[in-house]
């Protein structure tokens, strides 16, 4: 019997881990359980037999892990791939002849392949093909893409097998605790987004949730079409001890909960992280007596939310000149001067106030926190930065929610700085994310939780790399993420210029033109050679004497910045201001003198 066939009239009970399972079985065993295929297959073989024996229909090769990810190099990815996928096959026909009418069903299991820094798209595309290519050659008729957290490469790894083949496919999305993935999708974008998609069979969850988790998401997705739906939770939440991640035993409480899973009408049921034959032994005995209702049809209302933009967006939409100015966090407790600064700019009523968060990998007060106090004092909208290097998805979650209801809705989204070297034994960088990653998950935080008062994010523009194409397709990831604007690094010469008018030709979007005034001959050489991308040209230094006053550097300083602005003035969409040692007063002067001439 096909499986599509199978699906339609009974309900599929697919295996368990087998990763976890391995770890435990085979104690002390720490390579890669994927390597076994060729190393050990034996013990591979062992595994999809006492599933099957379980009760088990549907059974995942050992091939999850089976990518550049973490074997070495093509010929190691393909072999591994082959072996697991013959080693599944051998098991179920062994099954089959020792159980004749037995209908087993093998899947080529595929988990992700990431692309962290967004650099090889196709790259990373062209190993999915050519990982498919070897199941389909091996036979395969069943596809399942596990664990998975966007749509990026979904599609067309779908449709791609879908081209050579009519197998089956089934796509799984991991999703956390607060029902989302780790790149920010909803479980409810998930089901909306997997229902359209023609190539895709069959669709669900699986991994990070237990099974009392998942049963909660479940029943609050209405589906919007009648595909086959899988519910694959883990066993529970893992603990280490002693360097060993351990699940607890809980096999009947958790065939407690399938049972309710399977009363919400899914149509593939079995385990993941942490479940073990035992597992799917009572799942199976218990799924020949459920009766499977109907799934919740239908798409759910979609509330009339009218957005409202904020005063800095408006203007934006509106053409008209935005001025933002950036003040530094100070690396104490004392907020004072930043206070000071915020309050002498709004008498001139800049439209942002930035704050910058922990440059070059250095300790100052949080950008975000300090936001709020500064909004709240001075009236003037606030847009923190957030560095992707020091916080995991639960913390910027949690920080954006928190922020949010504080009312600060602005933010500059970058990667962050690398630790520096010398602190890299005792500091460690984060980056569950990078600036584009997480404009996705906020623009799936603004679909879902700000609908009615969305975060409006802007993008860092480091203008002068030497590939423009690389640039300006970066600017178009972050667009498509949901940025709305760009600051870019400071400008001082002419071919800054052209090269701004030239990204400006390419990619249709807002750029904020970097101002930073030098205040001294000293600070002049120091940008010059100590600030790598950043060109200050002979002529700017030659205008500073070392043996000058602040108050003469300072005039210097204007007049330089205001001729800056002169020349960016037809290009730009706004002017970010980056405010030397918060001197504020300078900045005042220079906004002052551009708005006189305009």
């Amino acid at each position: 019997m096909k499986i599509r066939d199978y699906i339609q009239k009974n309900r599929l009970i697919t295996d368990g881990a087998f990763g976890t399972y391995y770890e435990t079985k085979y104690d002390g065993e720490r390579e890669l359980s994927e390597r076994a295929n060729l190393r050990y297959p034996e013990r591979v073989l062992s595994i999809h037999r006492e599933y099957l024996n379980a009760g088990a229909r549907l059974l995942r090769t050992n091939t999850f892990a089976a990518n550049t990810m973490f074997l070495t190099g093509k010929d190691e990815v393909l072999a591994t791939v082959h072996a697991g996928y013959t080693l599944a096959e051998q098991a179920a026909a062994e099954f089959r002849e020792e159980h004749p009418g037995e209908d087993i069903y093998v899947a080529a299991d595929l988990g992700p392949i990431y692309d962290m820094n967004h650099q090889d798209y196709e790259g990373v595309l062209q190993e999915y093909r050519d990982i498919c290519e070897e199941f389909l050659a091996c036979g395969a008729e069943c596809f399942v893409l596990e664990t998975q957290s966007d749509f990026t490469y979904v599609e067309p790894v779908c449709d791609f097998i879908r081209s050579r083949s009519d197998a089956f496919i089934l796509v799984q999305f991991a999703l956390d605790k607060s029902g989302y993935t780790r790149e920010g999708l909803s479980a409810a974008r998930v089901v909306e987004q997997a229902g359209a998609i023609e190539s895709i069979d069959a669709y669900g969850f699986n991994c990070e949730l237990d099974a009392v988790h998942m049963l909660g998401m479940l029943q609050k997705l209405t589906f919007p079409n009648d595909k086959y739906i899988s519910a694959l939770p883990n066993a529970g939440y893992p603990y280490t001890l002693r360097g060993k991640t351990i699940y607890s035993g809980n096999a009947a409480y958790y065939n407690e909960k399938m049972c309710q899973i399977a009363g919400l009408g899914m149509d593939i049921l079995g385990g993941c992280c942490g479940t073990t034959p035992e597992y799917i032994r009572l799942l199976a005995q218990n799924s020949a007596k459920w009766q499977r209702p109907p799934k919740r049809i239908g798409m759910p209302p979609k509330a009339d939310v009218k957005r409202e933009l904020s005063a800095f967006a408006g203007k934006l939409e509106r053409g008209e000149k935005a001025f933002i100015v950036e003040l530094d966090p100070p690396f104490d407790n004392d907020p004072a001067k930043v206070l000071r600064g915020a309050k002498e700019l709004r008498n001139i009523d800049v439209d942002l106030i930035t704050l910058s968060d922990s440059p070059m990998a250095k300790s100052r007060m949080d950008a975000g926190q300090l936001a709020v106090r500064l909004q709240r004092e001075t009236g003037v909208e606030v847009m923190p930065h957030i560095s992707c290097r020091d916080r995991n998805v639960i913390a910027m979650r949690g920080g954006f929610l928190g922020m949010q209801m504080n009312g600060i809705r602005h933010f500059l989204i970058v990667t962050g700085d690398p630790v520096s070297r010398a602190d890299r034994e005792r500091v460690t960088s984060v980056y569950d994310f990078n600036s584009i990653k997480c404009m996705q998950y906020m623009r799936e935080m603004n679909q879902d939780l700000f609908a009615a008062e969305p975060l409006v994010y802007g993008g860092a523009l480091n203008y002068h790399g030497t590939n423009l194409d690389a640039i300006t397709e970066r600017m178009r990831l972050k667009q498509a993420a949901g940025c709305g604007f760009f600051l870019t690094q400071p400008i001082y010469t002419q071919e800054d210029v052209e090269r701004i008018q030239e990204i400006r030709a390419r990619v249709d979007t807002k750029i904020m033109c970097g101002i930073m005034p030098l205040v001294s001959y000293r600070n002049a050489m120091f940008v010059r050679h100590e600030m790598p991308g950043i060109h200050v040209s002979d002529d700017i230094v030659s205008r500073y004497r070392e043996d000058m006053s602040r108050e003469e550097a300072e005039n210097v300083a204007i007049e330089v910045s205001v001729e800056i602005a002169e020349r960016l003035y037809e290009i730009a969409d706004g002017f970010y201001f980056m405010t030397p040692f918060n001197r504020t007063g300078l900045i005042t002067r220079i906004i002052s003198s551009i708005r006189e001439r305009h």
